[in-house]
């Protein structure tokens, strides 16, 4: 790695208000005003469908002290409307074909459910967003009927299949595609999205495909969404554009760490990593976060899950370790901290195998990762820079503030010095004891978020 690179250090605050906008652009709206509980988040995706052996939202609240367990405060629920019958995919649907804006799958239970549940997560002092697709509806969705000027016609005259940015019709067959150029859609698509946040006290959204739906339709919503919640909510778009932060979102995906993690345990050189990682964060607007993941509802259903990927339960831990602890907020999905194996289809039920051997041991890992990413001060500060080792090609190895995280991506032990730490009385968060001698060793996919002798953390 470039030694520019090796002592370049970001200072990014997440905390920090978004800076007033230019005369001559469309202004951006502000965060909200107080997001420190975004800022000291950690998500846990929840596919009801899946998540409890009922498949309902009352299945989830019995679940909460579960998530609970993992360290997450925040319960990303995936579409919970009813889903189209019109082009189903699969035996159950896609829940992001969904029929009606304002209804709940009866399958999956009623209002007085969803209040139920956010009421037990708000007295656990968690909070719950919900997921929301403003691109495309089902094909037989009320809104084809009741608002047919409310959708993209094709050349026969009928609601078209969804476009992608190039123009190009997509595979997703079973639904339609949204008109952004008719005000009476953007009112509605708001009116909709508000009537949840109001209704049922939600706390935000992850906004599916968010890159697809025009710009100045976020410059919009984002701030009338604030302004009607009137509390700090979370808006998480599903996009790696980080114009997205400059449209109002706090969040966005963080795709590239996701492949880049998979090509270094491929045996790509481990220094590329942190160096893309560096000029992303170098790019990143004020007061925007990356949602750091190593699998969800989609790498799930078409890839594979992390024991699979990336080795073992060891790779999946280290590979985590390495994408959590990077400036962002951390996500968990559905069984991921027992180490479920399970591959989740998106059309079709896979009740998670909570009896996984070996569940609770890997719940206890992830909870302290989690509880590092949401507590340490080093953690929370949004500081990074890269750390130089003797195996730069078989180590990541990065610095948030005093703190030094050590992968090893390799399945076989690896040991190496680091310029400018010495191990010697260093403290491990994540084992727990110290580390002796100059020489620091790694297992294989191990990891080390180490602490210099005299000083202390949280």
């Amino acid at each position: 790695m470039p030694r520019l690179l090796a002592t370049l250090l970001l200072v990014l605050s997440a905390c920090a208000p978004a800076p007033a906008p230019s005369a001559d652009e469309a202004a951006a709206p502000a965060l909200a005003p107080d997001t420190s509980w975004v800022t000291r988040s950690a998500l846990y995706e929840v596919f009801v469908r899946d998540f409890s052996p009922e498949g309902t939202l009352a299945g989830v609240t019995a679940g909460l002290d579960r998530i609970a367990a993992t360290g997450a405060d925040v319960i990303w629920l995936m579409p919970i409307y009813p889903i189209g019958v019109a082009e189903r995919k699969g035996t159950l649907g896609s829940p992001y074909a969904a029929r009606d804006y304002y209804a709940i799958d009866p399958a999956q239970g009623t209002p007085d459910d969803l209040r139920a549940l956010v009421e037990a997560a708000h007295a656990r002092g968690m909070k719950v967003i919900l997921d929301w697709v403003p691109n495309h509806t089902a094909a037989d969705a009320r809104w084809v009927t009741e608002h047919p000027d409310f959708y993209v016609r094709d050349e026969a005259g009928r609601p078209s299949v969804p476009r992608n940015e190039q123009g190009q019709l997509t595979d997703w067959t079973d639904v339609v595609q949204l008109d952004y150029g008719n005000p009476a859609l953007r009112e509605a698509m708001i009116a909709a999205m508000t009537h949840w946040l109001r209704e049922y006290g939600l706390d935000g959204f992850r906004v599916d495909v968010a890159g697809f739906v025009p710009d100045d339709f976020w410059r919009e919503a984002t701030p009338a969404l604030r302004a009607a919640a009137a509390r700090p909510i979370l808006l998480l778009a599903e996009w790696g554009d980080l114009r997205m932060h400059q449209l109002g979102f706090d969040l966005t995906y963080a795709w590239g760490t996701y492949s880049r993690l998979k090509d270094v345990w491929q045996g790509a050189p481990a220094s590329g990593f942190v160096g893309s990682e560096l000029a992303d964060l170098l790019e990143m607007p004020p007061g925007g976060m990356r949602l750091r993941f190593t699998t969800n509802h989609d790498e799930t259903a078409w890839d594979d899950p992390p024991v699979a990927i990336f080795g073992g339960r060891a790779g999946a831990r280290a590979a985590f370790v390495a994408s959590a602890l990077l400036p962002g907020r951390p996500l968990l999905y559905n069984g991921q901290e027992v180490e479920s194996p399970q591959t989740l289809r998106l059309f079709e039920r896979d009740p998670v195998a909570w009896n996984t051997p070996g569940g609770d041991a890997a719940r206890a890992f992830y909870r302290r990762v989690i509880d590092l990413a949401r507590t340490h001060p080093a953690l929370l500060a949004g500081e990074m820079a890269a750390a130089e080792t003797s195996a730069p090609a078989d180590v990541i190895a990065y610095r948030r503030a005093n703190l030094l995280v050590l992968v090893n991506p390799r399945p076989r032990p690896v040991a190496f010095t680091v310029t400018g730490f010495s191990p010697e009385g260093a403290r491990d968060l994540l084992a727990g004891g110290t580390l002796t001698g100059t020489e620091i060793r790694l297992p294989p996919h191990g990891a080390l978020v180490l602490e210099p002798a005299g000083t202390s953390g949280s």
